[in-house]
């Protein structure tokens, strides 16, 4: 056995281990009259009977006994959700069920409260252009200097315009370099959320309008790193030279935050301060 099989074998041990004592100990904490149960008389075992939970869960009784024995299975988003709603799990606990459990847990999407912190954050950060994406390259916020920079504002997906806009295209001269890269995060968002049509749609709209997307799309262009430097060509303050940071907030529901800090020894940070 290889040192990488092993390591995996153990991982996998130790994920159903935790997934086993998870739902046991999640189980035992709820009262039946939590879930709409009659409370009814003395019980063997604190909290819910598993078969309460299978029931509730709308999953197989053996199914869900096999997941608290911690026996190796492969187990659908769908059967997490509603084990997760039976046992009222909150969604940090649910984030956690679907780890243990190996499975992609789908994020919620930021309410207005959290744009409104994001623009907040991204307006003290006024001295470099950033913006924030989700997974689809949507932007959801940026700050005024990224605005003018790039001409982007919330509702503009970046993808799509980089692809289909030849205005857009001029601006950047190597393009070589930032569309696969492009791709590459779309790709792996895609493959995560793989029962999610808009990823679809983005896809077969862009197919269709671009040859360009279509050859990197087709070459199934994988883990480009999203920390290329990044050379612009703006309209009125000539080209301009980023080293780009990425940066994920710790609940960002899929949320990048890019940063641009213009490189050294180019005339990007006094052009920026003439607008600044």
């Amino acid at each position: 056995m290889s040192t990488t099989t092993g390591a995996d074998d153990r991982a996998r041990t130790f994920r159903r281990a935790e997934l086993a004592s998870f739902l046991r100990t999640r189980r035992e904490a709820i009262r039946p009259q939590d879930v709409g149960l009659p409370a009814g008389g003395r019980r063997r075992t604190p909290g819910l009977r598993r078969e309460e939970v299978a029931v509730l869960a709308q999953v197989g009784v053996s199914w869900y006994t096999w997941m608290e024995q911690g026996r190796e299975l492969t187990v659908s988003p769908a059967i997490l959700d509603g084990i997760a709603r039976a046992l009222l799990l909150s969604p940090a606990e649910r984030s956690y069920l679907f780890e243990v459990a190996g499975a992609a847990a789908p994020t919620a999407d930021p309410d207005a409260r959290d744009l409104a912190r994001l623009a907040d954050l991204l307006d003290a950060m006024s001295g470099r252009p950033v913006y924030a994406v989700d997974r689809y390259w949507d932007v959801l916020a940026t700050n005024a200097l990224a605005a003018y920079v790039f001409g982007i504002e919330p509702g503009h997906n970046c993808l799509v315009t980089f692809f289909t806009d030849e205005g857009t295209a001029r601006r950047y001269p190597f393009r070589d370099v930032a569309g696969p890269m492009m791709v590459a995060q779309f790709r792996a968002h895609a493959a995560r959320y793989a029962d999610d049509p808009r990823f679809r749609d983005i896809v077969e709209d862009l197919l269709a309008r671009s040859a360009e997307f279509r050859t990197l799309w087709d070459r199934h262009v994988v883990g480009v790193t999203p920390h290329v430097d990044l050379v612009y060509d703006h309209p009125n303050l000539g080209r301009l030279s980023f080293a780009p940071t990425v940066l994920t907030p710790a609940d960002g529901a899929d949320l990048r935050l890019f940063v641009y800090i213009p490189k050294a020894g180019t005339p990007t940070e006094q052009a920026l301060r003439r607008i600044v």
